[in-house]
């Protein structure tokens, strides 16, 4: 026991922990790039988490936010409260559109393209009402349901009337290319990621540009009737150089305009404002 006790000593003594620690950060330095540490490193930060909830409590009206990333899991403010969809459950009309295609092995043809280009990178409500003729509420709901989105409600006959959550909008866009199914998830993604400039407030305009951000926006003013009232929302695939990627959705009952589009951006601002770390898998 003694000679055992001996030896402990004898590897954790600085001198014989010098060469070891010296090859460790050889072989860091050789790691590729993008491969993960363990434990792992969750992103945004804990403080970073905390002074966007600070902001968002401060923010006028009502605010939920979630941001998901593969280590940390959920983390957001008020993410589970819900809120009358508008135009960010298109992204769950291009879902379903992509679905039903592969199921009923329909081609991508020139109509479709141009409702589903229109639907979401000028959020064209009529290309909207088009597709959602096609998928219907149970297209919406199957997509939900498989997205894992836990308290999806869809509204019959209105696809802008969806009961959405910001955790939920997290979990999409995060499983984002499980989510677009079939031969032309691809793109489906490209669409995201090509909204006009005029609609590119809040999370991409507070992204810096090592993140590609793949996202959709909704928003409603007051006087619209037969709804719940004034929303501004956006949700987002983040995906940064280094390899990082985060679900984030930010959800208002503030009207569109530039104290909401500010809401948003000042949430993301806040969770992105330290980049993530370049880190490394170190083989066993």
């Amino acid at each position: 026991m003694t000679g055992q006790r001996s030896y402990v000593k004898r590897l954790l003594s600085p001198r014989a922990a010098a060469p070891v620690l010296a090859a460790l950060a050889c072989i860091l330095a050789a790691a590729p790039a993008g491969a993960k540490t363990w434990p792992p490193s969750p992103y945004p930060e804990a403080g970073r988490i905390a002074a966007a909830r600070e902001f968002a409590a401060a923010a006028p009206g009502t605010v939920s936010f979630a941001v998901l990333d593969e280590d940390a899991g959920l983390r957001g403010y008020e993410p589970d409260d819900q809120f009358s969809s508008a135009s960010v459950s298109k992204v769950l009309l291009l879902a379903a559109e992509l679905r039903r295609l592969r199921a009923e092995r329909e081609p991508l043809d020139g109509t479709t393209r141009s409702l589903l280009e229109a639907m979401i990178t000028v959020s064209d409500n009529d290309a909207a009402a088009s597709v959602y003729a096609r998928v219907g509420d149970e297209g919406m709901s199957e997509v939900a349901e498989r997205a894992g989105m836990r308290s999806f409600e869809f509204t019959p006959g209105y696809w802008g009337g969806a009961q959405v959550t910001a955790a939920d909008l997290a979990r999409f866009f995060f499983r984002l290319d499980r989510n677009l199914t079939g031969p032309h998830r691809r793109y489906a993604e490209r669409l995201l990621a090509g909204i006009v400039s005029t609609q590119r407030w809040g999370i991409p305009e507070a992204a810096p540009g090592r993140w590609a951000v793949y996202f959709k926006g909704g928003w409603r003013p007051p006087a619209t009737e037969e709804t719940s009232g004034p929303v501004t929302h956006q949700a987002a695939l983040l995906r940064d150089r280094t390899g990082e990627r985060l679900g984030l959705a930010v959800l208002t009952d503030l009207s569109p305009g530039s104290t909401a589009f500010a809401v948003i951006e000042g949430i993301t601002s806040r969770l992105l404002a330290r980049p993530p770390r370049e880190s490394y898998w170190v083989a066993p």
